[in-house]
């Protein structure tokens, strides 16, 4: 994920939480414990106000430059499946247990988080297609428990292979490599283009 992205996803946390702490209308300050959720790194790189994972690291400078300081106004309970991402419901209900305020999540776990709770709020870092997966009813007025980023993958796709298509026009097929844990937008382009092009998941 990029920084720009994980600073707009930290000023969409900060105003989660701070609905949290109106609605809660307590007198003495609370930690926030703010849970998330990885796929390319390990647990341990996500851990503490110095995370070793870029990703969690832009999330904390994002907030540090908006004024809030890791273990006086917020901590971070950081996930990551290491690879495994049939791991994300054992991670998610970690998540759920420990009562985390908000969850930031990657894509790839929305589905596990939909699932695992209807309750705690969760802000999706670069959705591919959160409609399509169902975690909100549309991107203009969500409906649920998740906001966040949309990456608009699955548009995006089609449109590239479209454009393609123009520039180089005729019949050859296009081999395509495309991560196995991500195939929404895969799904969505093949079905405009099927009959000129091939795939090749890896």
């Amino acid at each position: 994920m990029h920084r720009r992205a994980f600073v707009a996803g930290g000023m969409t946390v900060l105003g989660t939480l701070t609905e949290c702490r109106v609605a809660r209308a307590q007198s003495s300050r609370k930690v926030y414990r703010i849970g998330m959720l990885s796929v390319g790194s390990s647990t341990a790189d996500m851990a503490g106000p110095q995370p070793r994972n870029p990703t969690t690291s832009s999330l904390l400078i994002g907030l540090r430059e908006l004024g809030y300081v890791y273990g006086e106004h917020f901590v971070t309970e950081g996930r990551s499946p290491e690879g495994q991402v049939e791991r994300f419901p054992s991670l998610v209900a970690e998540l759920v247990r420990l009562q985390v305020d908000v969850i930031v999540a990657a894509g790839p776990a929305l589905a596990a988080l939909k699932q695992g709770t209807s309750t705690i709020p969760v802000v999706m870092a670069g959705a591919e297609d959160p409609v399509g997966l169902g975690v909100v009813k549309s991107l203009a007025r969500p409906g649920t428990n998740f906001t966040g980023l949309s990456n608009q993958a699955v548009e995006l796709t089609v449109k590239r292979l479209e454009l393609l298509k123009e520039i180089v026009p005729g019949g050859a097929p296009v081999a395509v490599l495309w991560d196995p844990g991500s195939l929404l937008s895969w799904k969505a382009s093949n079905t405009a283009a099927q009959q000129r092009v091939e795939a090749v998941v890896l």
